[in-house]
């Protein structure tokens, strides 16, 4: 069997599982005074200092704190804007795309106030925002509103298609006063180039179990100074950005997986996802299509892709069974297959449930590849059949 769906969640780095069998762990509440506390406590405060490292920020002028995740660490930020418009007696604009993560899409159906409005921005068929246009409408709205606070929703790295947005390209929309922008970076990390500069946002997001860390850890750096009110309250730990007993376990890993992630060569493996692009290209002739590719800068991993007759879920039984462990390009409830938003933008609405998305580790290798397309082979051969 061979492991494709990376997107989703990465097996433990080398470090974390070594780390694991050691069992040296630092169990105790952190908060608490005695030795085992205290040791928690410096365990926490040394692996944040590799954390600012590794993402080249300062203590000075960033926050850090740790969630659960980047669904937590969304619904956070947005509930915390939320919040700051209702203190101050303004309104707030969320903006976001329908083909973001579904945690930001969904972001319309909460209830956050009748005060909070949503706007969906304007993308391109490549899946580029169309800044340009964005910014026209959210400097009218401002101009209309001079009140009116402003959240925006930028998705680095999509997580489907594996489409780079890159975040110089936000620099218009913040000449637009009380605008801040929210970096969804959860696809980011070891599978672009610039994964550690972090520009241009005020908030990044991340999900460590993407990038090799134990699940149910996430973090986020804010800068200071942005307006903020915790979601989780209580004890005031995290210097009351997210209340909580604090994870030293979860945080320890987290560093691990980074040391790890800073020996990727990602231009080594851009070259090996250009070779399986082609070979995709060419074997899905007459059977269906590749979605990523294009003018615009992808992401190292990821290749999603079609068919036009086979619904994922029929699809995945098949990959499976060839040994292939790929997922589905859209959400699967019950084992049936939803529509894609992604191949609904491209108005393939006729295969909008047929999307399939592969995406190999940070250690794919030139023998990986050779081995995956000689597997990939009777694959192709029954859905050409099929």
């Amino acid at each position: 069997m061979i492991y494709l769906d990376y997107n989703a969640t990465s097996p433990l780095s080398q470090s974390v599982k070594c780390w694991l069998k050691s069992g040296e762990f630092h169990f105790a509440n952190p908060s608490s005074q005695h030795s085992a506390g205290k040791a928690s406590r410096k365990s926490i405060n040394q692996n944040r200092e590799k954390i600012y490292q590794a993402f080249h920020q300062s203590e000075k002028e960033m926050n850090l704190f740790f969630h659960s995740g980047a669904t937590e660490g969304i619904h956070t930020i947005a509930r915390s804007f939320a919040e700051e418009a209702r203190l101050k007696g303004k309104e707030l604009l969320i903006c976001f795309s329908r083909t973001d993560h579904p945690a930001v899409a969904t972001l319309p159906e909460n209830f956050f106030g009748a005060h909070v409005k949503f706007l969906e921005l304007k993308k391109n068929p490549d899946f580029s925002y169309d800044h340009g246009e964005n910014h026209r409408v959210l400097l009218d709205r401002k101009e209309n509103n001079p009140d009116l606070l402003i959240l925006v929703h930028h998705l680095w790295v999509h997580n489907e298609t594996g489409h780079v947005s890159k975040l110089s390209d936000l620099n218009k929309l913040k000449t637009i006063p009380d605008l801040y922008i929210h970096v969804d970076a959860v696809q980011a990390p070891g599978k672009i180039l610039s994964w550690r500069e972090l520009s241009a946002g005020d908030v990044f997001t991340f999900s460590a179990h993407k990038f090799g860390a134990l699940k149910g850890i996430g973090m986020s750096f804010m800068k200071k100074g942005i307006p903020f009110h915790a979601m989780m309250t209580g004890g005031g730990q995290q210097s009351g950005l997210r209340s909580g007993t604090e994870n030293p376990m979860g945080v320890e890993s987290v560093a691990l997986a980074l040391t790890d992630l800073l020996k990727v060569d990602v231009e080594k493996l851009t070259k090996l996802r250009a070779k399986l692009l082609a070979h995709f290209e060419q074997e899905l002739k007459g059977i269906g299509e590749v979605v990523s590719k294009g003018p615009e800068e992808m992401n190292a991993n990821t290749i999603y892709f079609f068919t036009y007759k086979l619904t994922s879920d029929v699809a995945l039984a098949l990959f499976d069974l060839s040994g292939l462990m790929i997922s589905a390009g859209s959400a699967c409830q019950s084992g049936a297959a939803k529509n894609s938003e992604v191949l609904l933008h491209l108005h393939k609405g006729a295969s909008a449930k047929n999307g399939l998305r592969l995406s190999f580790g940070f250690d794919f290798n030139e023998e990986d590849l050779n081995k995956l397309i000689v597997q990939l082979a009777p694959v192709f051969n029954k859905l050409r059949t099929l």
